[in-house]
């Protein structure tokens, strides 16, 4: 899926065309040419790679106009944008030749011609220029001559570099343009031919070379496929996503004044359901049941997939009631949908009914609305649900055992409550759904190592998935709450240092995140298809230094010919030194599978329990809501397994098992890692279960068990 391009700066070698000349007008003079053309309209650049993962062999360039038709006089042209590599020189030129039936025309496969940095492609007519010309001789981004006739289409693509310039494209793919913080290696119109000068009419295509010869790739939301010559495709909803939205997460009625009533769709991530309602019925035997009490449009869901109402109060009836998730909803509030009362629709003022839940208080002539029936006693508890949350957040069989009920104390609403009880959910509006522990290991079987694997892995798998790096909410998020300093909630703690800093929101600094499992062992790719990159279980805080020392190399004991990280004194440890291995980490200077890297003794048990966590939760299954295939990660004594690699592949392996089991021993859970543990499953939904039970260690793995430090 998306990873960080590495930008070579090169030179065609394509045989030279004659050369013209252009006026320094030539932005004013582009701009009024764009789209005049005496051809057939929407001739437009189509589809491009420049930079895909590994050698550059399949780069492409597509062309979009009417079918079967001869655009010979057009070319696609390719203008240098770094400014330290001459910019505006014409670096490559390429004819354009008769579309297919579908209107498509495109390059074969070039090999390192098209430029992996800032450049401009702009199809142009009547091209009469030569490569290796520089365009822009004054270097101030704009062309002092164009050896064409018009320009018909432009687009650019921006890697950030100072001074780097674009040339005739009011459409720009910057670095970060679609959410995605990596610079595009190509990008693909969606649908073909769409052309508002927009970076909404282009979406990046898949760098892991989904669709390309040889390739695999992990195409991921907000990606396309890799099509040259065919009609572009973009990722879309799987089908085990097809029955999203869904109400999630509901409280009508709480403990108190009810202020903190809300109700909560969970669907596919940054997507508007705009031509979805919730519909609110009257259920009371008394109080004309099948009447439209409420009607509330949803909105886009965020970047996790939640969306809510807000906050409201005294909205939502406290009795019995219905709430349905309807398409094309044309009532209105004050409708009876069922006036003879025997709790069936005599009306159903929509295009589709996506799905519903209900309560019934079990008072006279009530009417529930819906397959779902949350009744006094459903849970062994005898009274109705005020609220309830489905666990978990997308199990949906339109059956009552799909839901929990809320705390009515409140716990998750405004301060309020004390915890939550076994068989009771957390009131989380527009976050994942969340039990309490001894529900949310109910199901584990400890008896033996491999029950306690296939278990464990069905409790902990399918979480949420955040962006590594986002303009929405993001792993740095999750990190600076997980790694908050315990004495200042304005700072976070480094891992390997001990260091405290304080919290800057994410970006450049003097900390960044760690993957304790190098992502190049496995995952390089980050985004919704390679969640391992983005897991904040075993992403850590780690001062910028540390975490480049550390590298990639696999964690072990390293009592010779090493180098000393020393700690800092902090929260009552680290910073008193005393000699290998004191309580300094230690590294080799071999970088890699066959270096080593020592964890201090403050945090070396943290790092193996997330370690364990990792080969627990990746096993190669699919995920329940995305659908997509996930990574198999192994934890291992045998270091020939390992290797570093700038492709995503699986099965992947780390190490040294061994020495993280002692580890695990000799640095015991406390209640550091529990806070950090809870902050996690906050945003993710699911749990590191070695933190939880460290005992099960032992069961899992063979070794002796030990019991949570609280001091």
């Amino acid at each position: 899926m998306h990873t960080e391009v590495n930008f070579r700066k090169r030179k065609s070698s394509m045989t030279p065309s004659p050369r013209g000349r252009w006026s320094s007008l030539f932005a004013a003079v582009a701009a009024l040419l764009l789209g005049t053309s005496s051809l057939a309209e929407a001739q437009v650049i189509n589809e491009f790679v420049a930079n895909h993962t590994g050698t550059d062999s399949y780069e492409y360039i597509e062309v979009f106009g009417t079918a079967n038709t001869n655009y010979s006089n057009l070319w696609v042209v390719q203008i240098e944008g770094d400014s330290e590599d001459g910019p505006g020189n014409l670096d490559t030129a390429y004819q354009v030749g008769t579309t297919d039936g579908s209107g498509l025309w495109v390059t074969d496969f070039r090999t390192n011609e098209l430029h992996n940095g800032s450049a401009t492609l702009l199809l142009v007519s009547d091209f009469t220029g030569a490569i290796n010309t520089d365009l822009d001789t004054n270097d101030d981004g704009v062309l002092d001559s164009a050896p064409w006739g018009q320009i018909y289409d432009g687009v650019a693509v921006s890697d950030a570099g100072a001074s780097d310039f674009n040339y005739g494209s009011s459409t720009v793919l910057t670095r970060g343009y679609d959410g995605i913080q990596y610079t595009p290696g190509g990008a693909s119109r969606i649908p073909d031919g769409t052309d508002t000068d927009s970076v909404s009419d282009w979406v990046r295509n898949d760098y892991s070379g989904d669709g390309l010869p040889g390739m695999n790739g992990s195409l991921g939301q907000n990606e396309a496929s890799n099509t040259p010559g065919t009609p572009n495709v973009a990722w879309e909803p799987p089908a085990s996503a097809a029955g999203f939205p869904i109400i999630s997460e509901f409280v009508a009625n709480h403990t108190g004044n009810d202020t903190y009533e809300f109700i909560e769709i969970f669907g596919q991530k940054q997507t508007s359901y705009g031509n979805a309602s919730i519909v609110v019925l009257e259920g009371d035997g008394g109080e004309n049941p099948g009447q439209v009490d409420g009607v509330y449009s949803v909105g886009s869901t965020d970047i996790a997939g939640f969306w809510s109402t807000g906050f409201m109060t005294n909205a939502l009836e406290d009795g019995s009631l219905t709430i349905l998730l309807a398409d094309g909803f044309t009532g209105a509030v004050g409708d009876d949908l069922d006036p003879d009362d025997n709790g069936t629709f005599n009306s159903s003022p929509w295009s589709g009914l996506l799905d519903s839940v209900a309560i019934l208080d079990g008072g006279s002539g009530d009417r529930a609305y819906s397959s779902a029936v949350l009744s006094a006693g459903y849970d062994g508890l005898p009274d109705a649900p005020g609220g309830a949350s489905r666990i978990p957040y997308y199990r949906d069989t339109d059956a009552r055992s799909d839901w929990f009920r809320n705390d009515f104390a409140g716990e998750g609403l405004g301060g309020s409550g004390a915890g939550v009880d076994p068989g009771e959910a957390i009131n989380t509006p527009a976050m994942v759904n969340r039990v309490s522990q001894v529900d949310y290991y109910a199901a584990v079987d400890a008896s033996n190592a491999s029950a306690l694997r296939t278990t464990l892995h069905e409790a902990i798998k399918d979480h949420i998935h955040y962006p590594y790096s986002s303009s929405a909410t993001d792993t740095w998020n999750l990190l600076e709450k997980a790694d908050e300093d315990p004495s200042d909630p304005g700072r976070v703690l480094s891992v390997y240092s001990n260091d405290t800093f304080g919290k800057t929101g994410g970006g450049s600094g003097p900390y960044n995140r760690e993957h304790s499992w190098p992502r190049s062992y496995g995952f390089k790719s980050q985004g919704d298809s390679n969640l391992p990159h983005d897991d904040a279980h075993h992403l850590f805080i780690s001062d910028t230094g540390y975490n480049s020392a550390r590298g990639s190399r696999p964690f072990g004991l390293c009592s010779s010919g090493c180098s000393e990280e020393p700690t800092v004194y902090n929260n009552g440890q680290g910073g008193q030194g005393g000699g290998y291995p004191g309580d300094s980490s230690w590294r080799t200077n071999t970088d890699g599978p066959s270096g080593i890297y020592e964890v201090w003794m403050g945090r070396r048990g943290d790092i193996a329990r997330a370690m364990f966590y990792m080969d627990v939760r990746y096993e190669g299954d699919t995920h329940a809501v995305t659908g997509v295939s996930e990574h198999q990660l192994e934890l291992t004594d045998d270091m020939s397994l390992l290797h570093n690699s700038t492709s995503n592949y699986s099965p992947a392996y780390m190490g040294r098992l061994s020495v993280l089991l002692d580890w695990h021993e000799q640095d015991p859970v406390d209640a550091y890692e529990q806070n950090r543990n809870d902050a996690v499953y906050t945003y993710q939904g699911n749990r590191n279960p070695f933190v939880d039970h460290p005992e099960w260690v032992g069961v899992l793995y063979g070794v002796s068990t030990q019991t949570v430090r609280t001091n």
